[in-house]
Parts: structure tokens; C-alpha cells; sequence
């Protein structure tokens, strides 16, 4: 049996621990830029605002009646990770699935719905964070009675009653069939053109019906609706097949070179991070839609030995870019992709090409500075390298500040950050 942790409106949740002024408000996250909305209250939905909405197209009667917070992904990763160090406390194992949701191993535990509320009640004491859990045989399952326990009441949710839901294949028939975790639009389309509606429809279909029209995928998610178990927990992360940054800037800059190095800075460092090195890159550019500059344009290029030297990448980036840009262009938006990833000690040299050990050591030592004293107290000269969006007014240098989002309202890194402790009087 697997237990599913979910956070309610987590980012919205991760901003009113530390404001309590935003709790019973409408309350929207901003994603890259303060440009569209990725996390909503319930008070926001009932004033019409949808996720991913533009925060320029809410209407402006509704946009008075809203407060918006810029994300702070530093805070709502750090958050997370007390979380789930709570969950590794209660739980045998523990599947980090994303930064909001956690898969938990329940099999063979006396009393697991107990269990479970108090899981829920240790995190709401501990870390502030509210959550519901979904309870079945699989994870499908899981999820499903997770779905269904943040859809009860929010009085009894608040008393603690209804914030587990035991999924089972006989009590699924209020989960609507587009909200079973792995039926996509396209096939929740075509089940509702076969009579299908909810997950209890779905389970009554016979399997080699399923199988045959849908594929195997639908076939997997339909068995575990029916409480046969396809997957199990994954308590290691796979390596990444890529890995990619890329921003929108604060405005039109037609030189961005520097935000370029500052993105491959970024992708170098979470490469080695994982033990990874990258044999080939690319670069794209992209112009402003608004502006009539709909374009846009990538190149890629091979590495002449998988590598994890920031430098050497920062210098194939350039290269790309300054193949792809055009005198007097400007560009909105930019990213760097690294690919063709394997494991730094797999890699084999031959007779022109060997790692850098030299290098690759100084790229070592600069991670573990950073990691002790924070991101960007080392980086490469040629890029600003301290990753992030700048507050209004904030002073930064001429060419840095051109690209940088503009972050109208970044909450403070309470906790990951000395001067933005919060200070009690």
C-alpha cells in the first residue's frame, strides 16, 4: 500500500507561513518574470483566476482584489526538503516525487491512517505547510484518494477528519476521469466520446478493451485503478537525459553573451551536482512576441570530450550565439541545453581527447565553496553568475541588470538567507 503527501497550494502555503497577512486573501505565485500565474488560493479561484493565466489579462477589477507574490523557489525548495526529512522520520521509504508531492511506503503498518494524520499534523506544526494524503493500493490509487481528500469540505479538512482518503477501486466514482493521474486531455476527450466519466467508469472497462484502443500506457493506469500494482516507488532519481536553464529578460537586450554564461554557469553546476558530464549543448534565442519579433532560433554543437568545466562550455555557448545573432537584434529570451549526459567516471578517453583533471578540480572546489557560503560566492568572470531576478531598485551593474527579471514582489529568503531571518522584537 502507498500513501501520496501533497501539499494544498503549496507555493501560496510556503508564502503565508511567513505572512500570515495572506491567509483567507486571494493569493497568486507568479512564475519567470511575474509573468504568468503558477499557483493559485481557493480565494483566487473563486474570483475567476485560472492557472497559467498572464497576470496581464486578469482583468484589473479582479487584479485590485489579488495578492501577488513573485516565486521564491529557493524558499519553497527549502520547505520541501523539511518536509520530506519529516516523512523519512515517520515512513520506511520515501519517494520524492516533486517539490509539493511525496510517495510513501505504507505496506505492513498497523494503524495507517493514524499514521497518517499525524504525518499531516507534523508538518502543519513543524513547517506550516497544510496537506492532504491519499491512501491505496498503488500509486495511481494514491493519488486518486489524495484528489478526493482535498476535495472535501474545507470544515472538515480543517478538522482533521477528511484529510486522508482511502482510495480503493470501489470508491473512486467522484474522481472525475480527467483528473486520474495518467489520463492526459486527449484521451479523457475520448473517453467521455465512449460514456467514460469518472475513474469508477474507466475501471469497469474491460482490460483487452482498454489495452486495444488506448495503448499500453492507459492499460497500466487502468490496472492500477483496479488495485494491481505496474510501478513502484523510486527512491533514487534516474539520470537526467538533459538539462536545461533559460530566463526571460527583463527587457530587450541585444547583447546576451553575459546572461548565456550565467545560464551555462547554472547547468554546469547542477550537472556535476549529479555526477554528470555533458558531450554535446545548445543555445537558442528567442525574440519579443509583443514587439513583432516572433523568432526563434537554436543551434547545437558536439563537445570534444564530455566535460564538467564550466569554461569550456561558457566557450561553446559563445560561440553558438554569436554564429546565431544579428547586429541591432534584440532578444527577450534565451537558454542554454545541456546533452548527451553521462557519468563523469564511465567516461572513456582515447588517443586525442582526456578530461582536464586540473580543471575539473578547480570546478570541484568552487562547488564546494558555494555550497558552504551560497550560490555565487565563486563563479566564472564572464558571467554575472548569481542566478535569480533583481527586486525594483535594487543596484546592479549596467550590462547585469539589462537582462535580469525584475521580481516586483520577491518575498524574503527567510530561511536560507542570515540577513532575511526574521527578526522578533
Amino acid at each position: 500500500m502507498y500513501g501520496l503527501i501533497d501539499g494544498n497550494n503549496f507555493y501560496v502555503s510556503c508564502e503565508r507561513v511567513f505572512d500570515p497577512s495572506l491567509r483567507g486573501k486571494p493569493t497568486v505565485v507568479l512564475g519567470n518574470a511575474d509573468g504568468c500565474a503558477i499557483a493559485i488560493s481557493t480565494e483566487a479561484k473563486t474570483l475567476g483566476v485560472k492557472m497559467g493565466t498572464p497576470i496581464f489579462l486578469v482583468p484589473a477589477t479582479v487584479r485590485k482584489q489579488l495578492q501577488v507574490r513573485s516565486a521564491n523557489f529557493a524558499l519553497y525548495g527549502d520547505l520541501s526538503g523539511r518536509i520530506v526529512s519529516i516523512l523519512r522520520d515517520l515512513f520506511p521509504r520515501v519517494e520524492v516525487y516533486s517539490i509539493d508531492e511525496n510517495f510513501v511506503d505504507v505496506a505492513g503498518i498497523r494503524g495507517v491512517e493514524k499514521l497518517a494524520l499525524e504525518a499531516r499534523e507534523r508538518i502543519l506544526q513543524w513547517v506550516g505547510i497544510p496537506c492532504c494524503v491519499g491512501l491505496g493500493a498503488t500509486r495511481t490509487l494514491a493519488k486518486a484518494g489524495n484528489k478526493l481528500a482535498k476535495d472535501q469540505s474545507k470544515r472538515a479538512l480543517r478538522a482533521g477528519r477528511l484529510a486522508v482518503f482511502h482510495a480503493t477501486p470501489d470508491n473512486v466514482e467522484r474522481l472525475a476521469v480527467e483528473d486520474v493521474w495518467g489520463v492526459g486531455s486527449r484521451y479523457a476527450a475520448r473517453l467521455y466520446a465512449e460514456g467514460v466519466q469518472t475513474a469508477a467508469d474507466l475501471v469497469a472497462l474491460p482490460e483487452h478493451h482498454v489495452r486495444a484502443r488506448y495503448g499500453v500506457v492507459l492499460a497500466r493506469t487502468h490496472n492500477e485503478l483496479r488495485g494491481i500494482r505496474c510501478t513502484d516507488l523510486e527512491l533514487e532519481e534516474p539520470d537526467r537525459k538533459q538539462i536545461v536553464v533559460s530566463r526571460t529578460f527583463g527587457r530587450d537586450v541585444e547583447d546576451p553573451l553575459d546572461a548565456l554564461a550565467t545560464f551555462a554557469t547554472v547547468a554546469c553546476e547542477r550537472m556535476r551536482g549529479r555526477g554528470m558530464a555533458a558531450g554535446a549543448m545548445w543555445v537558442w534565442l528567442t525574440g519579443n512576441p509583443h514587439k513583432g519579433d516572433n523568432f526563434h532560433v537554436s543551434r547545437a554543437s558536439p563537445l570534444a570530450f564530455p566535460t564538467q568545466d564550466t569554461g569550456e562550455v561558457i566557450r561553446a555557448a559563445h560561440l553558438l550565439a554569436r554564429s546565431m545573432m544579428t547586429s541591432g537584434q534584440a532578444y527577450k529570451k534565451a537558454g542554454v541545453g545541456l546533452t548527451e549526459l553521462v557519468r563523469a567516471e564511465e567516461r572513456q578517453a582515447d588517443l586525442f581527447s582526456v578530461p582536464d583533471e586540473r580543471r575539473e578540480r578547480c570546478m570541484a572546489v568552487m562547488d564546494q565553496i558555494n555550497a558552504k557560503w551560497g550560490r555565487g560566492t565563486m563563479g566564472v568572470g564572464t558571467s554575472g553568475w548569481k542566478v535569480g531576478g533583481a527586486r525594483p531598485g535594487e543596484v546592479r551593474a549596467c550590462r547585469e541588470g539589462q537582462w535580469r527579471p525584475t521580481l516586483k514582489s520577491l518575498s524574503p529568503a527567510y530561511t536560507t538567507k542570515w540577513t532575511d531571518l526574521l527578526r522578533v522584537r
